[in-house]
């Protein structure tokens, strides 16, 4: 099972802003699921748009 993680985690493990880090949610580029008032991200999310972002810079 994958960790939940909050935004300032994921802010640590992917170097992006405040505003990108929505923006990315918003698009679908980043998975999050949404419990209660709070979203959070999953660590094999984080995993999948790095590995999207390796494939597109292979293209």
């Amino acid at each position: 099972m994958s960790k939940l993680l909050t935004e300032s985690d994921v802010r640590k493990v992917i170097p992006i802003g405040h505003s990108k880090y929505y923006e990315l949610i918003r698009s679908g580029e980043l998975r999050s699921v949404k419990i209660g008032r709070r979203r959070f991200v999953t660590e094999q999310a984080i995993a999948d748009y790095i590995a999207g972002l390796d494939q597109a810079s292979a293209a």
